[in-house]
């Protein structure tokens, strides 16, 4: 094979307003192979999980990007960690490393190290220069529409990649130095893209055949082309300006499966409840249900707040759930609501107490228990660099974590899907053992375990039986007793060993066979609402 110029090495990415691990692909490895492309070199593009099966092919240049700020648990891939970077710096040619792993990780062995964009400092050294800068507004839309192929050699590709795709970085908030924890405000003042290079740019992907898109590399999905940036932290937000945008992606791409979004300030919300709830409206009717709408109020204690310089009071997010649960609780197609709310909370932030904790929790209580919908809560340490944020209350900590786990997800899950929903096209990606496990496309989803083998890389509509704290066990629907192995057939409620091997002998036909294997009308009952014969 011949050898390439350059190899574009995707490390995955997970910063606060990115998400680059698969199924997703970011948008900084399609700019990588863009600038590529514009200085006509040839390039490679490998996966973390590609390097680790295959090593990297032959090149004269690697370009690695990748980094994690915000851990998560992944199904689809597994971020490169700072080690196997440093393997990768050690053992091959001129290198050049960006993202998080250059930025916080002190990843060593590296040629060339970019703290802002590693293809607006890759271009500048391959044109004689060598300045570490952040790429410009027109680079970015160039490197975005000439390096889309690369898709196409995602291991993900065409479905179920999701292609993420951002309105604009940095915060809103930049002139007040932003959250404590944070590191958007690096961007400077926001430049938001405009509508039809946002559309041009998801338009040549989805006609490489790309169907799942998220629009989640910003801050505050509200805040887009706002009124008032560098002028207050709360930006009057301008529903004609989304409603453009979503509506011209859909004139554009009318067959996009998955439409999803992210980030938003609870307080500009609260702040601009006529403007907002104008825009909830129409990202109800303009994205794909299981939408989740992610709030970073990190924390309910207003000491903490306010020592961390944080975006919103507990009663501005309080009020942002409750007006996206007015608007967005309805069933979709899919069988998930249309549009919820998440919650992120963060621990080891300036300030905190044992006390923090508790009023994290009477929060959280407060919010279920006025009926409200809560897609996800995310519990996580903050992960940063400096030696100011410290996790001092790890029993207070732990014990919120739990007790979230425990009294709040699980009774959650219960109200959002109730058992016997059925949740359309849910893609089966992993086999432990002799289960199966497999989520829907999109933002935040959940994940379905299914106690037999199902045929992987796959779509199956799942009925729910049962729960976890943050996952769910269900059937393949419809589920034939008839054509059930025996393995299937004990994964239904009230069957069991014994009554799973007599249906399988007897495979019954009617009802009052069934009857006479089962011998109990309530199982009786609890079976066929999950199965039919």
């Amino acid at each position: 094979m011949e050898d390439k110029d350059v190899v574009v090495v995707d490390g995955y990415v997970d910063e606060p307003s990115t998400l680059g691990v698969p199924p997703y692909i970011a948008p900084h490895v399609r700019m990588l192979v863009g600038c590529a492309e514009e200085l006509n070199l040839g390039w490679d593009y490998v996966t973390a999980d590609d390097y680790r099966k295959n090593g990297l092919p032959k090149s004269s240049k690697v370009l690695l990007y990748g980094g994690v700020t915000v851990p998560g648990k992944y199904l689809g891939g597994t971020p490169l960690s700072p080690r196997e970077a440093e393997m990768i710096g050690k053992n091959c040619a001129e290198t050049f490393l960006g993202g998080p792993l250059a930025r916080h990780d002190k990843v060593r062995g590296f040629d060339h190290y970019s703290y802002r964009d590693l293809a607006a400092y890759f271009y500048e050294k391959e044109n004689g220069g060598d300045k570490d800068r952040w790429a410009t507004s027109e680079e970015i839309e160039r490197w975005l529409i000439k390096g889309n192929k690369v898709v196409e050699r995602h291991p993900s590709f065409p479905d179920p990649l999701i292609a993420e795709v951002s309105l604009y970085r940095g915060c809103v908030r930049y002139f007040s130095g932003g959250c404590s924890f944070c590191s958007e405000t690096q961007y400077g003042k926001p430049e938001f893209r405009e509508q039809e290079d946002v559309i041009a740019e998801i338009g040549k992907l989805y006609d490489l055949g790309v169907r799942n898109f998220r629009i989640g590399g910003q801050s505050c999905t509200v805040s887009y082309k706002a009124e008032g940036v560098g002028e207050s932290e709360t930006p009057k937000p301008r529903p004609r300006e989304i409603r453009e945008l979503l509506e011209g992606i859909w004139q554009r791409c009318p067959e996009i499966k998955v439409l999803h979004l992210d980030n938003t300030n609870p307080s500009v919300i609260a702040s601009w409840p006529e403007e907002s709830m104008k825009i909830l409206k129409i990202f109800v009717e303009s994205t794909t249900p299981g939408n989740v709408l992610a709030l970073g109020l990190e924390t309910a204690d207003r000491k903490v707040m306010e020592k961390n310089n944080l975006n919103s009071s507990p009663e501005e997010a309080k009020r942002a759930v409750e007006m996206i649960n007015e608007v967005g609780s309805e069933r979709g197609e899919n069988g998930m609501p249309r549009l919820l709310p998440g919650i992120n909370f963060l621990g080891g932030l300036r300030g905190e107490t044992a006390e923090t904790y508790v009023k994290n929790f009477r929060f959280l209580r407060e919010l279920v228990d006025e009926g409200n919908l809560l897609r996800r809560i995310n519990i996580r340490q903050v992960l940063s660099h400096t030696s100011d944020f410290d996790l001092k209350h790890k029993k207070e900590f732990k014990r919120f974590k739990r007790r979230t786990r425990e009294e709040i997800d699980r009774p959650m899950l219960k109200r959002i899907v109730p058992e016997g929903t059925v949740l359309r096209d849910v893609y089966m990606e992993k086999r432990e053992g002799s289960k199966t496990f497999g989520r829907q496309i999109g933002t935040y989803p959940l994940l379905v375990g299914i106690e037999y083998p199902v045929e992987l890389e796959t779509y199956k509509d799942i009925i729910i039986t049962d729960y976890g704290y943050r996952s769910i066990t269900g059937l393949v629907h419809p589920f034939e007793l008839r054509k059930a192995s025996y393995q299937e057939l004990k994964a239904v409620p009230g069957i069991g060993e014994k009554r799973a091997a007599k249906i399988f002998q007897e495979k019954p036909s009617s009802i009052e066979e069934m009857k006479n294997i089962v011998n109990n009308g309530q199982d009786l009952e609890k079976i066929m609402r999950y199965a039919d014969l």
